[in-house]
């Protein structure tokens, strides 16, 4: 009886170990988004002037940064119009970079919380357009900043040009394992969504402005400032460029 436990043991090692091999190497699919992001990000746009930033404020912080998020590429810019500032980050990873899951940590719940942000709000999958144009579902944060004031936020997590859903937590992010069993949910819908092809082609939009988002995309006026991202795929029925 215990040859048998062993051989069966043996059988399921092996299995796990095919398992995180296909996953490693053999899941990813074509590579479509083949742009600079910066280009993706236009100069001019009517009324608002492009300031591009940093990512980090010296070279071992960017080296920290690309470690940690482990990004094919990434780009921060900053538009400002009379006293309307919004601040616009994206990161892109190619096909077989980085898992879906591991993408979907990186967002304001995780990153912002535990640099020492409290999260205030929280809605999932909105529905919202610009100039009569449906964008395609984001998720939606207003965190309360460590040095005060509260930033409001929208982002997609793209996977292969489509969202990533995110579902309700009601603490938000947490680490730990009680963190990993509370997000174990997301990893079991990862794989019933995308099987073994965990590691597609992923960009994050993040876009976070210090007054009310909605308030933001109910202005005609702004529509020349979201149509510009159209590269990014923001809206239904468009893909990366």
């Amino acid at each position: 009886m215990r040859k048998v436990f062993i051989i069966l043991g043996a059988i399921l090692f092996a299995g796990l170990v095919g398992l995180v091999v296909t996953v490693e190497f053999f899941s990813s699919t074509p590579r479509r988004f083949t742009s600079k992001l910066e280009d993706t990000l236009p100069s001019s746009i009517a009324g608002w002037q492009r300031k591009d930033l940093p990512l980090s404020t010296s070279s071992a912080e960017l080296a920290n940064v690309r470690g940690i998020l482990n990004f094919t590429q990434a780009a921060q810019v900053l538009y400002t119009k009379g006293n309307q500032q919004i601040l616009v980050f994206i990161a892109y990873w190619e096909p077989g970079k980085v898992s879906v899951a591991d993408v979907g940590t990186h967002n304001p719940d995780s990153c912002w919380v535990n640099a020492g942000c409290t999260r205030t709000e929280r809605s999932y999958g909105m529905e919202s357009s610009v100039g009569g144009r449906a964008l395609k579902p984001y998720e939606y944060g207003q965190y309360a900043m460590p040095t005060g004031g509260l930033q409001n936020v929208i982002f997609w997590h793209l996977v292969n040009s489509e969202p990533n859903r995110y579902q309700e937590q009601q603490v938000g992010w947490r680490d730990g394992l009680i963190g990993r069993i509370e997000r174990m949910p997301l990893v079991i819908k990862d794989f019933q969504k995308y099987g073994l092809n965990q590691k597609n082609e992923q960009m994050f939009i993040r876009i976070s402005a210090f007054y009310p988002i909605q308030q933001l995309l109910a202005d005609p006026a702004n529509e020349p400032l979201f149509s510009a991202f159209e590269k990014l795929g923001i809206f239904q029925g468009t893909e990366w460029k």
